[in-house]
């Protein structure tokens, strides 16, 4: 899985930081401060669209917790793939022990 914004994720792990979004997809995840839209995030493969137009999800990081977004396209099968993948990045570590919930039901 390809990681953008981990430069910045770093500095986002200070409980200050919280909370912050990523968009995510099998390919990759990009980490971002709460301050953008997640529709203004692109890259390569990795693209949140309203109406569920995009190939990724969006997401809330709070201490503690991810919180993903309904999308047409994800399962609730595949939004655990998906978070378990980002998960074992190295450089995310952190959040091992985060609860995962999609659609504000817990899936991890």
């Amino acid at each position: 899985m390809k990681a953008y914004g981990v430069d910045w994720l770093e500095t986002a792990a200070d409980p200050e930081r919280f909370p912050f979004k990523l968009i995510a997809n099998e390919r990759g995840v990009a980490f971002f401060p709460r301050t953008t839209e997640h529709r203004d995030v692109k890259y390569p493969g990795l693209s949140y669209e309203d109406d569920f137009q995009g190939n990724a999800l969006a997401a809330m990081v709070m201490p503690g917790v991810v919180e993903f977004r309904y999308h047409a396209a994800f399962s609730d099968s595949r939004v655990r793939h998906v978070a378990h993948a980002i998960i074992k990045h190295p450089r995310v570590m952190f959040a091992a022990q985060f609860a995962v919930t999609y659609q504000g039901r817990s899936i991890m």
